[in-house]
């Protein structure tokens, strides 16, 4: 961590400010990139609430406190079957985006 402020600290005691405008990138991207962090956090919560609610209905007639091991079963199968459908169609539908298949709708569209 210190070999990464080097450079920064080095050329503003040198009266050197050329620097700035790239520590205040760094910043920027750190916020950026944070940014990214949260919105897939979302997205996995959302994720994780569809798969919750899709499979404890269909694996959950009458709640109780307890779980039945045959529900206990049903609701293991089928978040795994939810996960692997959802992976499947990010992949299919990032392949068909690089491979030009498809195109991003634009703001002009």
């Amino acid at each position: 961590q210190a070999t990464s402020d080097g450079p920064a600290v080095h050329s503003q005691c040198n009266g050197d400010m050329s620097d700035e405008g790239h520590a205040s990138g760094s910043a920027e991207n750190e916020q950026v990139a944070a940014m990214a962090q949260i919105q897939q956090l979302m997205e996995s919560q959302k994720t994780l609430a569809k798969l919750t609610a899709t499979c404890f209905t269909a694996c959950v007639p009458n709640a109780g406190t307890t779980l039945a091991s045959s529900q206990q079963l049903c609701l293991w199968r089928c978040a795994q079957r939810y996960m692997e459908t959802q992976h499947f169609v990010q992949k299919y539908c990032d392949d068909k985006l690089q491979s030009g298949s498809w195109k991003l709708p634009t703001a002009d569209a």
